[in-house]
């Protein structure tokens, strides 16, 4: 890193260390890492399933459907993410398969496979809802 974008950092008020932390689910996805410390209702599981916005996905990108390509999945390549979709479907199959059981450890490792990538390609996201949210 140049000695102008340290300073530039150090402007802004951002660490070094900050710009290379990890970004956890509860920084992520907020209302959705509440959800798993409690338990799914039949309700969260529904939305996992069946509506992309609004699952945990969806609140990664601040619930705006982005991450589908507005619904239209020619777009995805323009304004979403591929990735993030096959992470959403994968935790809406993993959702309707365990339909009937509270138990939330079959979505561990899809959401850590879902913050690795997170924190690689999309973390200017989250930083920029958290700012926005200021």
């Amino acid at each position: 890193m140049a000695k102008s974008d340290l300073d530039n950092d150090q402007k802004l008020g951002v660490s070094k260390d900050k710009l290379t932390q990890t970004l956890t689910l509860e920084e992520v996805c907020p209302t959705w890492a509440r959800k798993m410390k409690v338990g799914l209702s039949k309700a969260d599981r529904h939305i996992l399933s069946h509506d992309s916005k609004y699952c945990l996905v969806g609140e990664a990108w601040g619930f705006t459907g982005r991450q589908t390509g507005y619904y239209i999945a020619p777009l995805i390549p323009f304004v979403g993410c591929w990735t993030c979709v096959k992470y959403g479907r994968a935790m809406g199959k993993e959702s309707r398969e365990k339909s009937n059981n509270n138990n939330t450890s079959g979505f561990l490792r899809l959401i850590a496979e879902f913050l690795q990538h997170w924190n690689e390609k999309h973390r200017n996201i989250t930083e920029r809802l958290i700012r926005d949210k200021r």
